[in-house]
């Protein structure tokens, strides 16, 4: 990959332009088509791949219906604290392990905790649910 060093801010644009209208290309686009997926004028587009100056929301536009927009905005890293550090300032309490007792149930439907099968009730009755069988 080749290193660019951009010397003025008008050399700048030319590159980012360039780059555009290369990305444009390979996705087989026409900048009429780009324009109309960004939500912008064919002109915006137009001055964008000439290298010229153009409002921040229409690049913004444009970068997100290249899907380029979160590589464009990773240019500056997020400074919000990490959760380790908002733990070490102590705006996060230490968690703890929540727990509920369990309830047995003496019901004939409640489920055996080490049962091995499970089978229908031995009942002449339809309406009675599926039971544990610990006995077969």
């Amino acid at each position: 990959m080749a290193i660019y060093k951009a010397q003025t801010d008008e050399s700048a644009l030319a590159l980012l332009g360039k780059r555009m209208a290369a990305f444009r290309i390979r996705n087989n686009w026409t900048q009429a088509q780009l324009a109309q997926i960004s939500g912008v004028s064919k002109g915006t587009v137009e001055r964008i791949e000439r290298g010229d100056s153009v409002q921040v929301l229409n690049l913004v536009k444009v970068l997100r219906a290249c899907n380029m927009l979160e590589t464009f905005l990773s240019i500056f890293p997020d400074d919000s604290p990490s959760p380790m550090q908002l733990l070490q300032m102590g705006q996060i309490k230490n968690r703890q392990r929540a727990s509920t007792p369990h309830k047995k149930s003496t019901s004939e439907n409640s489920v055996a905790d080490n049962s091995a099968q499970y089978s229908a009730a031995e009942s002449p009755a339809k309406n009675k649910p599926w039971v544990w069988d610990e006995d077969k």
